[in-house]
């Protein structure tokens, strides 16, 4: 018997009585059983509704039906919503998803599961590969204490070394080259041997000309000496158009993840509260842009800033991310506590 059916047994005619309440609700929404409203869908996929009316709009991902104003979504449409939704947030582009088969969707997470797998640092946030020239950047990285703020794959002792080759290393996207005078010729020696690799230029000391040739070619140079995080800031910066296309943008918790950070923060001036607060803030941010960016289409003078914008964004929120992974990892593994130099008391406090 179907919901809202009921059979008259105490009657002399047997037949069939209808719910009234039944017949209005299918009336008024006639597809409530087997669809989803576009606001369920928000609410299930994590989507806000103003972004999928401009997917509808920009890549002509319809719901399945209309009735009157209200949008219906099937379930075959909500899960690949949820696919779509997962894809972007491991970095890819709605416009590169959106028009994928089932199939294709499902290849597609199977393959950024396996990469997420094969390297779990990158999973987690995609640090820029950088290489070190120099044997006084060396010594000033061994001062340092380890971050994942940038990867360190390669290390030559000077500009000889680098261009040796039995001295092969990893490739990196970032060359920190660290030389006693600036020379516009040996960061083209650097270069022809790196080609793929974005080279920022450490100098003790340097001509006027040799300055201006920089300055011409928009060569990144810094003044030597160095504190380690302006090399780390400046790797990061140079290093962008490869931690976006590494999947940079991609994100290190999930909103349940940040929901059970937060509620768990014991501290009482609650940095975790406040640090999860400021991803989701971001996190909005970042939406409201996309957007954006979809509002004006691709060809559109404004979709280029805007999608610059958005890879922005995600930048910022990596580093929220990154700081909220080390307040989290220092509250579950504090460091042990350093022993006392004073000299043990006995019951009276009186040293032995």
């Amino acid at each position: 018997m179907f919901k809202g059916v009921y059979r008259l047994d105490n009657s002399s005619k047997r037949g069939i009585f209808v719910n009234p309440l039944y017949l209005y609700n299918k009336m008024a929404n006639p597809l409530a059983d087997d669809f989803y409203r576009i606001g369920s869908v928000a609410a299930l996929t994590g989507i806000a509704v103003e972004r999928l009316r401009a997917w509808e709009r920009r890549h002509d991902f319809s719901p399945a039906h209309k009735h009157g104003r209200t949008r219906f979504y099937s379930a075959q449409q909500l899960e690949k919503l949820k696919k779509i939704k997962h894809l972007i947030d491991r970095g890819q582009t709605v416009s590169s998803v959106i028009h994928l088969s089932e199939q294709q969707l499902n290849q597609r997470l199977s393959e950024s599961s396996a990469r997420a797998v094969d390297s779990p640092k990158a999973a987690a946030l995609t640090a820029p590969l950088v290489g070190l020239v120099g044997a006084n950047l060396l010594h000033l990285e061994q001062r340092q204490e380890p971050t994942d703020r940038i990867d360190v794959v390669a290390r030559w002792a000077n500009l000889d070394a680098l261009l040796d080759p039995s001295q092969q290393q990893q490739l990196p996207q970032v060359l920190v080259l660290q030389m006693p005078v600036l020379s516009t010729q040996d960061i083209a020696k650097a270069q022809q041997h790196l080609p793929d690799s974005k080279i920022i230029t450490a100098y003790q000391f340097a001509t006027a000309a040799e300055l201006s040739r920089c300055q011409a070619a928009d060569t990144p140079v810094l003044k030597w000496p160095l504190d380690w995080r302006e090399i780390e800031f400046t790797c990061l910066e140079e290093s962008k158009k490869y931690i976006k296309s590494a999947g940079y943008a991609q994100r290190r918790f999930s909103d349940e993840e940040l929901i059970a950070l937060a509620v768990s923060d014991t501290d009482p001036n609650q940095p975790t509260q406040h640090l999860v607060e400021a991803v989701h803030q971001i996190n909005a941010l970042s939406a409201y842009l996309q957007t954006c960016a979809e509002e004006h289409g691709s060809g559109a003078i404004a979709h280029g800033p805007l999608d610059e914008a958005c890879s922005d964004a995600a930048y910022a929120r990596a580093y929220l991310e990154s700081a909220l992974h080390t307040i989290t990892a220092t509250a579950e593994n504090p460091p042990p506590q350093q022993a006392s130099n004073r000299p043990p008391s006995g019951p009276s406090g009186l040293a032995h």
